[in-house]
C-alpha cells in the first residue's frame, strides 16, 4: 500500500510516499480503507522529533481518519464490512489502510461530508475533555480560549457557546478574528495588537476557565487572569522548541513549559489540570463513553468541523507547510 513512512525528522520534504506491507489485521480489529485524514499539530512536532508521543521510527505517521471497513477482525461485533466510521489512533493513518481497536472505530455521521468526519475526533474531544470533563464548563462561565481559529480552538469555541459560556478567544490575523467571531465569539481578541490580559481585565475582570495551547508567557499570564475557584486545562505546547542536539533550546524548553505553583493556587483559590487525550484511548470504557456522549452533544447542537483547507494525498509535505505558515485556520484534511 502507499504510505508515508517517517524515517528521519527534519521538514516537510521528509515526507515521501513509500511503497509498504499493509498493516496485520488482529483480533478485535478493523481495517479501514482511508478515504480522509485528519492533521493534527502533533504530527508536525512529531515529524519535527519534538513529540514525546511519537514512537520510535520508521513508522507511519496519522492520529486520525475516515474511511470504509473493508476488513473484520475475530471477535469484532461492532461494526461490519462497509461501514464508514472515523477513527482515531496514535499513528498509522497516513496510508491506504489502518487497523484500529474495533472501540477506536465510531459510526461516521451521515449530515457530516467526508472532509468533515475526518476533522471531528482529535480536536473535538480534545475541547470537549478540558472543557466538559475537566473544566466543568457552565453557562456562568468567562472563558478564555487561545488559538481560536485552529482545530482544537474551533471546536472549543462553538462547545462553549452551545453551552452558553462568555466566550475570549485569541488569534494573531485579521481573517482569524473573523472566523472566531463568525463562530459566536463574544470578544475576537487579535494578540498581535493588543494584549489579551490588559483586554480581558477591561472588559471581564477576569476569567472561571481557560483552554491552554501555547505555553510561554501566554500560559502565565492566562494563570493571573483566573478568578477564584478558576480552572485551566493545559492541552498543548505549541511554542516548544526543543532538540535534543542543541543544548540551548533545552533551557527554553524548560523555561517555556508550564509550571504550577501550589502556594499560589492555594492563595488564589484556582486549579490547574492536563490532558493528552492520546493517553485515554487505551480505556475502552473511557474512551466509548465520552467519544458517544460528545457526538451526541455535536448532533444536538448541530455542530460541524471547519475545514479550512483540503489537500490531496500527494500533497502532504504542503499540507504541512501550510499549517506551519500560520495562515490556517479550522482543520488541515488531505483526500485521497
Amino acid at each position: 500500500m502507499k504510505a508515508y513512512l517517517l524515517k528521519k525528522t527534519g521538514s516537510p520534504s521528509v515526507l515521501k510516499i513509500s511503497d509498504v506491507e499493509e498493516p496485520e489485521l488482529r483480533p478485535g480489529q478493523v481495517k479501514i480503507r482511508v478515504k480522509c485524514i485528519g492533521l493534527n499539530y502533533a504530527e508536525i512536532l512529531s515529524r519535527k522529533g519534538q513529540y514525546n508521543w511519537a514512537p520510535k521510527r520508521p513508522y507511519v505517521p496519522g492520529m486520525e481518519a475516515y474511511g470504509e471497513i473493508v476488513e473484520v477482525g475475530e471477535g469484532v461485533t461492532k461494526h461490519r464490512l462497509g461501514d464508514l466510521v472515523i477513527t482515531g489512533s496514535q499513528t498509522g493513518s497516513y496510508a491506504e489502510y489502518i487497523c484500529v481497536p474495533e472501540y477506536m472505530a465510531f459510526g461516521a455521521i451521515s449530515s457530516l461530508s467526508a472532509e468533515e468526519n475526518a476533522a471531528l475526533l482529535v480536536n473535538y474531544m480534545t475541547a470537549w475533555v478540558a472543557l466538559v470533563k475537566l473544566g466543568k464548563i457552565s453557562s456562568e462561565d468567562k472563558v478564555l480560549i487561545h488559538a481560536g481559529a485552529g482545530g482544537v480552538g474551533t471546536a472549543a469555541i462553538q462547545i462553549a457557546k452551545a453551552i452558553g459560556a462568555e466566550v475570549f478567544a485569541t488569534a494573531s490575523k485579521d481573517h482569524k478574528i473573523q472566523l472566531i467571531s463568525d463562530l459566536g465569539a463574544d470578544h475576537a481578541i487579535n494578540y498581535a495588537k493588543q494584549d489579551f490580559a490588559a483586554y480581558i481585565r477591561e472588559n471581564g475582570g477576569g476569567i472561571d476557565l481557560a483552554l491552554e495551547v501555547v505555553g510561554g508567557e501566554v500560559y502565565r499570564k492566562s494563570v493571573e487572569l483566573l478568578n477564584p475557584f478558576g480552572r485551566l486545562v493545559v492541552a498543548g505546547f505549541a511554542s516548544i522548541s526543543f532538540n535534543k542536539w542543541n543544548p540551548y533550546t533545552w533551557w527554553k524548553t524548560w523555561k517555556d513549559a508550564p509550571k504550577v505553583n501550589v502556594m499560589n493556587m492555594a492563595i488564589g483559590s484556582y486549579g490547574i489540570m492536563a490532558t493528552h487525550i492520546g493517553y485515554l484511548t487505551s480505556n475502552e470504557e473511557i474512551a466509548t463513553e465520552e467519544s458517544d456522549h460528545m457526538i451526541k452533544f455535536l448532533a444536538q447542537h448541530n455542530i460541524k468541523p471547519v475545514v479550512g483547507r483540503t489537500f490531496s494525498f500527494d500533497e502532504m509535505g504542503a499540507a504541512h507547510d501550510w499549517i506551519e505558515s500560520r495562515q490556517s485556520v479550522g482543520k488541515v484534511v488531505v483526500k485521497f
